[in-house]
């Protein structure tokens, strides 16, 4: 595709380093030695987005206690997604001592349930430049051998739902594995960049919503209490015994569009959307296919006449810190909207 003169000048100004960094090396494909890359890297910390993160600092890195880590969006964990979103130095000392207390903790790896925090950690470490600590290395590889495991991605938190396995983590863990250079990953890696391509490609990326949902849902809604059940009974091998014989006798119906998956944002949660989802394929060299199309075609109908890409989801108001602006052209959303077509239409 055909890259607009006034669009790249658009994401090449200086007031976002991190896009004008990505847009040079992604779209541009300048080497790493030239000089405009090297500039563009060294002003990587003076995005005013990441400089706001780190001035909270004090109210985020302190403390052990699990419920202050995650708290959504403003604990440790997620600080340390966004910084490495933003492409920040690791080494920077607002940074490295959080990361430490994160790599000492270890209370985010999780190889059962919970895999969108892993996945969304480890890729951060890597971006931040600690691929090469031990537990992040064998994280990556626990990882990966839990997908190949259960050929999915599996976690309990889908007892309720009529998907078998997890859906809406799977371009987080796509993303994660991404970070590994090609040459260097593993067999399991290898394998579950494969089962997880396999996955979104086979459900058109964003058509996966089972039909019969809300029927289901009826039916979950006379699930009765622990007090209510024979000593011994679980709630849980209620429903998923009410679970299977809704799907002997009915199946899961045909496959829905995920709403919330055809508004594009940045920076995203626990959940993803079709953009970010294409993306993560894009960046694992997912070749063209028809099961494709319906994804793509809805990427390049939200490009505006200018040839840019709005915000129509966004975290504003819940991290410490607003990202661009909901409802305007956003220069993160239209980078990886021109990346992906770039690629997939290649």
């Amino acid at each position: 595709m055909k890259l607009r003169d006034d669009v790249l000048d658009w994401l090449l100004e200086e007031d976002n380093p991190p896009v004008r960094y990505l847009t040079l090396t992604r779209l541009l494909d300048r080497p790493q030695r030239s000089r405009e890359v090297v500039r563009a890297k060294a002003h990587l910390m003076e995005y005013e987005v990441t400089r706001e993160i780190l001035r909270h600092g004090d109210e985020f890195w302190p403390g052990e206690e699990w419920p202050r880590s995650y708290q959504k969006y403003r604990g440790r964990f997620w600080q340390l997604i966004f910084l490495g979103h933003f492409l920040a130095d690791g080494r920077d000392p607002g940074i490295a001592e959080g990361v430490q207390k994160i790599l000492e903790a270890r209370n985010w790896i999780m190889k059962i349930g919970g895999q969108c925090l892993t996945s969304n950690v480890l890729g951060a470490m890597y971006k931040l430049g600690y691929r090469d600590e031990p537990l992040v290395r064998d994280g990556m590889e626990d990882l990966a051998e839990g997908i190949v495991r259960d050929q999915g991605l599996n976690c309990d938190v889908m007892n309720e739902s009529l998907l078998v396995q997890c859906y809406m983590a799977q371009p987080k863990l796509l993303l994660c594995f991404a970070q590994i250079p090609p040459s260097e990953r593993s067999p399991s890696v290898q394998s579950a960049i494969a089962i997880l391509v396999k996955r979104l490609v086979e459900n058109e990326v964003f058509i996966y919503v089972p039909g019969n949902k809300d029927d289901w849902l009826t039916v979950l809604a006379t699930k009765p209490k622990k007090e209510d059940l024979p000593r011994g009974e679980l709630v849980k091998d209620w429903v998923l015994e009410h679970k299977a014989e809704y799907l002997a006798e009915h199946g899961p119906g045909e496959r829905h569009v995920k709403a919330g998956w055809a508004k594009f944002g940045f920076p995203l949660h626990y959940n993803s959307d079709a953009l970010e989802a294409m993306y993560a394929l894009a960046q694992v060299d997912t070749p063209m296919s028809p099961r494709l199309e319906a994804p793509l075609q809805l990427i390049r109908d939200k490009m505006t006449p200018e040839g840019k890409w709005k915000m129509e989801s966004s975290l504003n108001g819940k991290m410490w810190v607003n990202v661009e602006k909901k409802g305007k052209p956003s220069k993160w959303v239209t980078f990886f909207a021109l990346s992906t077509l770039r690629h997939f239409e290649a």
